[in-house]
């Protein structure tokens, strides 16, 4: 038997920051948002999601038997110079962990992922890792359009690894109710002025002009003591 906590446990204890799980589904709202949003030109010259659209809502159908969502986040100061490469690395560390568990367990792990496709994330498929996030009770979206954990801030990077077997306690997430409140620091110092807007427009967004600008996180509250 696999649960959560015991995945949640392998995480942190290979230097993953946190970690959660949700059940793989189709993401309804997401679809509706992001082909409105897209539609409207407000992405830009980001054509790339335009293609792929249905494996980007749902998962099952980018990892075919897709049970469960495994999350885990990974902050800026760990993620060294090629963040990619090393939540990846971790991830698949991750997987061997949970494997070896099983086996010693006596219980089979051949159908534990689905090893003819890729099922291990970070920022490289057509996968809302922000969202997944949020479901697997890891924090919130922003005002800043960023993902924002209580406790870590938004300097975090999320991956994910996809299993093809439920997992005990996966539907215990919590999601979370903070938010932002009434705080505005981000959409009054963003210098494109692209927050705060009735949809976000990525080409005022100053990095997806040059693909990087922190100002919207350097001047959040939950972010405060990492800078």
């Amino acid at each position: 038997m696999l649960t959560q906590s015991l995945i949640q446990t392998l995480a942190l204890g290979l230097g993953f920051d946190a970690c959660g799980t949700a059940r793989a589904c189709r993401l309804d709202e997401d679809a509706l948002f992001m082909d409105g949003w897209v539609g409207s030109g407000n992405a830009g010259e980001m054509t790339y999601l335009e293609r792929n659209r249905s494996l980007r809502y749902d998962i099952r159908e980018l990892v075919p038997g897709a049970k469960t969502v495994v999350v885990c986040l990974l902050s800026y100061a760990k993620s060294g110079k090629d963040y990619h490469r090393t939540v990846k690395s971790l991830l698949y560390h991750l997987q061997a962990s949970i494997e070896q568990h099983l086996t010693e367990q006596g219980e089979d792990i051949a159908g534990l992922v689905n090893r003819d496709c890729q099922h291990i994330f970070c920022d490289s498929a057509p996968v809302l890792e922000r969202r997944w996030a949020v479901k697997a009770g890891l924090g919130f979206i922003g005002r800043n359009h960023q993902l924002i954990n209580p406790h870590l801030g938004s300097l975090v990077h999320p991956g994910e690894l996809v299993l093809n077997i439920d997992v005990q306690g996966c539907d215990e997430a919590e999601i979370l109710n903070t938010n932002c409140g009434d705080c505005r620091r981000c959409i009054d110092a963003c210098p494109g002025k692209a927050l705060g807007l009735a949809e976000w427009d990525a080409r005022r967004c100053i990095a997806y002009e040059t693909h990087y600008c922190l100002v919207c996180q350097k001047c959040c509250p939950y972010n405060e003591t990492l800078f």
